[in-house]
């Protein structure tokens, strides 16, 4: 479900960007979005939450890293 837009971070090269917030498979996750300078999918929402959150993200990339 796409629920509007968020500021995003890159965790490859630090770009902030803005791009739309779709929610990850049914959970309160955002799904990772391509960094607009590195094309990079390691990117997840700005904010202390979402650092929070950075292990589980850490998995997600992982996974989308062998597919």
């Amino acid at each position: 479900m796409i629920r509007g837009t968020t500021m995003f971070f890159c965790d490859k090269c630090g770009k902030i960007f803005s791009d739309l917030d779709i929610e990850f498979m049914a959970t309160t996750l955002s799904v990772p979005r391509k960094c607009p300078k590195c094309g990079s999918f390691h990117t997840m929402p700005l904010g202390l939450l979402s650092m929070l959150k950075k292990p589980l993200y850490r998995k997600i990339w992982e996974n989308m890293d062998k597919n």
